[in-house]
């Protein structure tokens, strides 16, 4: 399925995700937006009209910002936080994982339809502008928010 985009949308994308990286991003920021992704993909992967290779291209770019997050954000920042006490910040982990469920289950009850919505993408965007990773991930981010894009329109 070719996906087409006017350019004025590409080019906001393109301009919104930075190619700099390692922006410090609070682990509490970091952990909405790991809420969101996992909604995200939890949706793209469950609605049955969506085509395969689309889905794909968006969840290899989700899933590739959310371990990006974690390792470059959450986990040191936990680190930092519990002055490099790794059993105390794998309490923390914790913590931080029952709060992002429930932030899923926040988005859930807020968006019930068996569809995703171009707000996952401005979010995602948003993130990703807080906390980009390097630029060789650059075009995979742009398909994956592009895809979300294109997903959404279909309904």
């Amino acid at each position: 399925m070719k996906l087409k985009f006017s350019p004025f949308l590409t080019a906001l994308i393109l301009c919104a995700l930075p190619a700099t990286s390692h922006a410090k991003m609070s682990v509490n920021k970091a952990q909405e937006c790991q809420a969101v992704l996992d909604f995200t993909i939890e949706r793209v992967e469950s609605v049955k009209k969506y085509d395969e290779a689309a889905v794909q291209t968006v969840t290899k770019g989700l899933r590739a910002y959310e371990a990006f997050l974690q390792s470059d954000h959450v986990d040191p920042g936990l680190l930092e936080f519990t002055k490099g006490d790794e059993k105390a910040a794998a309490e923390y982990q914790k913590q931080i994982d029952s709060y992002k469920a429930q932030l899923v289950a926040g988005l859930k009850a807020k968006h019930p339809q068996e569809r995703i919505f171009t707000d996952q993408a401005v979010a995602i965007n948003n993130c990703y502008t807080a906390a980009p990773m390097g630029s060789d991930k650059l075009q995979m981010m742009t398909d994956a928010v592009q895809g979300i894009v294109a997903l959404a329109q279909q309904g």
